[in-house]
């Protein structure tokens, strides 16, 4: 393979590499079942994005899930009918482990589910009495929903059926071109990173090092949408995106541009915005929020990305 650093003096360091792997045979999708007696879950977790997860791994079985971001929340949302309860260890203020003693000692008697990252969960398994079952996260799916079972969910699996890519609805000519994606980026590791996370869509994807071969790329690759980094060498994102709009006004196009940027400071969204761009990704940039512009921008004469943000966001 290959591995490379980009540095700069005031700047820093970013390393790369890139190796080239076996793909491994798709896996044919099925939709678990749940029946039995667990349908209304508590999930406490201080990261959004977590909760956000967990969310829809529970949407999957038909789960109804209220979410809190903190121990001392949950404690106020608990009631009777909660069927089990999944929370996270290390939390601040209140962790787990501390919520959960409080749980008990109000006398709620639910299961209790706890992701950690810590690598002494096998201790505070056999150290717990309180709580029910402990996951390892980062948390695979299937093995979710084997301690849910062990918790008293009645999870099945109907036969198996491979599930097209596109779906019955959707009728896709074979005329049809593919969605034409332009990103402007200098750091090859963000480009890499880009890639990887847009891997699973149907698209054409260019890259551009900087502005001025974006405006160039604009002109003979003719983008359904664009994403730009700001600050990029020999021409930034601002002013390459105010003379895409300038030669907009001859065709009366408008190509959806969203900036890439690190700078999320009070104010820049209105600079960034004011530059013509019609909205701004802040790094590290999150899979969903690509993929969901993508899909809202996808021109209705090309062929659809095939990919459900649902499930993206879970897997």
């Amino acid at each position: 393979g290959d591995i490379w650093v980009d540095c700069g003096e005031g700047i820093g360091s970013s390393f790369g590499f890139r190796i080239v792997l076996p793909a491994a045979e798709r896996d044919e999708i099925t939709a678990p079942i749940l029946s039995g007696v667990m349908k209304r879950v508590l999930i406490v977790d201080d990261m959004a994005v977590n909760r956000s997860i967990l969310e829809k791994q529970l949407e999957v079985l038909g789960v109804q899930t209220v979410s809190c971001a903190s121990g001392a929340e949950a404690l106020t949302q608990l009631d009777g009918k909660f069927d089990a309860v999944l929370t996270d260890h290390n939390m601040p203020e209140m962790d787990g482990v501390t919520l959960s003693n409080a749980m008990r000692k109000a006398g709620f008697e639910m299961p209790i589910l706890m992701f950690s990252s810590s690598s002494s969960v096998e201790d505070m398994r056999r150290r717990s009495t309180d709580i029910q079952a402990f996951m390892q996260k980062p948390t695979p799916r299937r093995e979710l929903f084997a301690q849910l079972q062990s918790l008293g969910a009645d999870i099945s699996t109907p036969p198996k059926t491979q599930v097209p890519l596109v779906s019955p609805a959707v009728q896709v000519s074979p005329s049809q071109r593919a969605m034409r994606i332009l990103a402007a980026e200098d750091n090859k590791t963000n480009q890499l990173v880009f890639e990887k996370m847009t891997a699973e869509l149907d698209i054409d994807l260019r890259f551009a090092e900087n502005g001025l071969e974006a405006v160039r790329l604009y002109k003979d690759f003719a983008p359904d949408i664009i994403f730009t980094d700001i600050s990029m060498p020999k021409m930034d994102g601002k002013v390459a995106t105010q003379k895409i709009r300038a030669m907009e006004t001859q065709d009366a196009a408008h190509v959806p541009i969203f900036a890439m940027t690190a700078h999320a400071l009070e104010g820049d969204d209105q600079e960034i915005l004011a530059a013509g761009l019609d909205g701004y990704l802040t790094k590290p940039l999150r899979k969903r929020d690509i993929l969901t512009a993508i899909e809202a921008n996808c021109p209705r004469d090309v062929r659809p990305p095939r990919v459900s943000l649902d499930q993206a966001a879970v897997d």
